[in-house]
């Protein structure tokens, strides 16, 4: 895994959009996502706990384009590895060592009624950690590509980290918003 750093003036992104699922006003345009409504969102996630909002699916054509914005509190993370979607993190807030790597621990699928799987990460496991991963240290600035099939874990934080996910979904397994 290899870390770019990227500047915040990457914000706001667009996507050009066309849907098969039905007509959608945003063909043949882009679609703009502000600042303040990245702010809002980040801002009305609860304090003191990890979570996240999707912000924008779009379909681009060929594949879903996605924008999450998540927040990790500085505790113990679990890991993660999802089969079809490639994830490119941009860090906004936070540090500290993100592990990679094709083993989890005691891999466990997540389960296909939940919402984590039908709105946000599509065929997904969880383990403990990863295994034989690559670490890397991050800072705010920073963006990640993970790879679909790469698990991946917060080894270690040192403070909350607040974070855009940009989702590629080539198979259009997340429902469009």
């Amino acid at each position: 895994m290899r870390t770019v750093l990227l500047t915040l003036t990457m914000l706001p992104l667009a996507w050009s959009a066309d849907s098969a699922q039905g007509p959608d006003p945003r063909v043949n345009q882009g679609t703009l996502l502000t600042r303040a409504e990245v702010d809002a969102t980040l801002n009305a996630l609860p304090p003191g706990s990890g979570t996240e909002q999707m912000l924008r699916m779009v379909d681009v054509g060929r594949l879903n384009v996605g924008l999450t914005i998540m927040r990790r509190e500085a505790k113990k993370q679990g890991a993660i590895e999802h089969d079809d979607v490639t994830e490119v993190y941009v860090i906004l807030s936070g540090s500290g060592v993100l592990t990679t790597g094709r083993k989890l621990e005691n891999p466990k699928p997540i389960d296909p009624e939940s919402k984590l799987y039908k709105e946000l990460t599509g065929p997904s496991q969880t383990g403990g950690s990863v295994l034989d991963g690559h670490s890397e240290r991050f800072g705010p600035g920073d963006a990640i590509i993970i790879p679909a099939g790469v698990g991946h874990w917060f080894s270690s934080l040192d403070s909350a980290v607040n974070y855009l996910v940009v989702r590629i979904d080539p198979d259009k397994i997340l429902p469009r918003k």
